[in-house]
């Protein structure tokens, strides 16, 4: 036992306190009484872990936070609190093992809502957090998985900066697509120069036929036009729909996210803070999660990297990555997530 005041470790036993009887110790350097810290996973927040569970799940299900609020009992700053909390989790863990990946068709999309008060209607003196909020996503479109993503404005600096965490999570050349917005042109060619296969998927939007004088909605593409920017890119692959059918999904299970309601964010610490648990949800209810070699950060294929003859799946299975390692998936026995780890 050390001291946590000198971290000394010249400590005796000086007796116990509290109903679960918790030992107290003192410090015969300097006197101070202590006791041994307990590990919480749920950091500062005093909730149970099993309540904290059932109201991150009802969440995660759609459920609004007054209704969270009204069937747990739990106060609804608490709530958010914890959703913010599960959302920085979140980051720290796609920070950690979201590295060195190697993808082969990644695309590029912006999601907007707004915080606290929308663009049009900002006074002068009102925060600059408050306003347009665009959560920019970029997205595997063969695994799904979400390699980087970014909370803010819809300008260049936003688009440098995202670029620029994208870039450090991929490590081969690989083939991007984003819509036709113009610093994507300038930030991809600040982080990855010549090595990659860039284009953009300009979209053309006319007026829909039953449009009429009080219409409103979203607007008709009349064409689309693939432009390659940089490098040799596929014409097959130029494509943003992947990620476009994620943006929906996350609209239509978000209500923060959907247009037309009166659901928003009134920090941007809170829409920071919801859209990584939320796609840890959608992705688990995909029927393939996305699995990664932890040695070269390629996709888990099920057929042979030589002849692609497809590799019968019995859990669990070895596997083979692109690279030629051999895998397996290892589910833990509490709480069955499953990990990928090298079949010695």
């Amino acid at each position: 036992m050390t001291c946590l005041k000198c971290q000394h470790s010249n400590v005796r036993r000086f007796g116990k306190y509290g109903r679960r009887h918790i030992q107290r110790y003192r410090c015969n350097s300097c006197g101070t009484t202590f006791s041994e810290g307990r590990a919480n996973p749920l950091g500062n927040h005093y909730v149970g872990l099993d309540k904290a569970t059932q109201v991150l799940s009802l969440l995660l299900e759609g459920v609004s936070i007054r209704a969270a609020s009204r069937l747990t009992g739990m106060h609804k700053r608490t709530i958010l609190s914890l959703l913010v909390s599960a959302g920085h989790r979140c980051q720290s863990t796609l920070d950690a093992r979201v590295r060195n990946l190697r993808p082969r068709y990644v695309e590029l999309d912006e999601l907007w809502t707004f915080v606290h008060t929308k663009e049009k209607n900002l006074a002068s003196d009102d925060p600059a957090d408050w306003g347009d909020a665009y959560t920019w996503v970029a997205l595997d479109a063969e695994t799904k998985l979400v390699i980087s993503h970014l909370v803010g404005k819809r300008d260049s600096r936003s688009a440098n900066d995202f670029i620029a965490d994208y870039s450090s999570r991929a490590m081969n050349r690989h083939q991007v697509t984003s819509d036709g917005f113009k610093p994507y042109v300038q930030a991809i060619e600040t982080y990855f120069g010549a090595d990659i296969d860039f284009a953009q998927l300009m979209k053309l939007y006319g007026t829909p036929d039953n449009a009429g004088p009080e219409w409103y909605g979203p607007g008709k593409v009349v064409q689309i036009v693939p432009t390659p920017v940089s490098g040799h890119p596929d014409k097959a692959h130029i494509c943003t729909s992947h990620v476009e059918r994620s943006n929906l999904s996350f609209r239509m299970h978000l209500r923060r996210f959907t247009r037309l309601v009166n659901a928003f964010s009134k920090k941007l610490n809170t829409q920071c803070g919801v859209f990584l648990p939320h796609y840890a949800k959608t992705q688990s209810d995909t029927e393939a999660a996305p699995a990664f070699c932890p040695v070269c950060g390629s996709p888990v294929i099920s057929s042979c990297p030589h002849c692609r003859e497809e590799i019968p799946e019995v859990w669990p299975s070895p596997n083979f990555c692109a690279c030629g390692q051999r895998l397996r998936f290892d589910p833990h026995p509490a709480t069955g997530v499953v990990t990928i780890v090298i079949d010695e």
